[in-house]
């Protein structure tokens, strides 16, 4: 739990914890910040895992949406110029972005739209239980998450989901306050977040 200078603790609201999730999993070294090779590292786990073929409309899509998504990031947080962001800038950062730059709305939906893709193996455009699974398995989140994440993205019940779904469900993820909206927990948040 974060904690102000004088000791108490801080509370952050659900958006907060969401985008501070979402920094963890972008953090692919675990150093504290994240960087161009974070990025690149995660868009090579899941066009190793997903689109395997370098030649294939899929992988093509993850490699430029997750440089382009990288670069919308450091141009708006990377702020002393390090080419790095820290957990802090990069919650500034979604925060500035979500508010006053559409076109970072249309990346983020890009990109999440490519991991769809990718995962939707018989290309039905749907993804089921067991290829939202093979999705963030890729990412490195753990199957369980993965579990809770359909059930919450699945919202008209059919036992899979369409690429609105999940587009509107990651957009959810780092914009609502709402606990009860579809996607505000896909990455395990829980109400208990909003203390944490």
């Amino acid at each position: 739990m974060p904690f102000d200078p004088g000791g108490a603790p801080v509370t952050r609201s659900l958006r907060e914890s969401n985008v501070a999730a979402l920094f963890a999993l972008l953090d692919s070294t675990g150093d504290g910040q994240i960087a161009a090779d974070d990025f690149k590292r995660i868009a090579d786990g899941l066009c190793a895992a997903l689109a395997p073929d370098p030649g294939s409309r899929q992988h093509q899509a993850i490699q430029q949406l997750c440089a382009g998504w990288w670069e919308h990031i450091r141009e708006d947080a990377d702020v002393d110029g390090d080419a790095a962001v820290s957990e802090a800038e990069f919650v500034q950062a979604v925060d500035h972005l979500v508010a006053g730059h559409p076109q970072f709305q249309q990346m983020t939906l890009a990109l999440s739209c490519a991991g769809f893709d990718a995962a939707d193996i018989d290309e039905d455009g749907f993804i089921s239980a067991p290829e939202l699974g093979r999705l963030f398995s890729a990412l490195g989140i753990p199957h369980e998450v993965a579990e809770g994440a359909f059930a919450q993205l699945d919202t008209d019940g059919d036992g899979r989901i369409s690429r609105q779904e999940y587009a509107e469900g990651v957009w959810v993820l780092i914009t609502s306050e709402d606990p009860d909206s579809p996607g505000s927990a896909i990455l395990g948040q829980t109400r208990q977040a909003e203390a944490s």
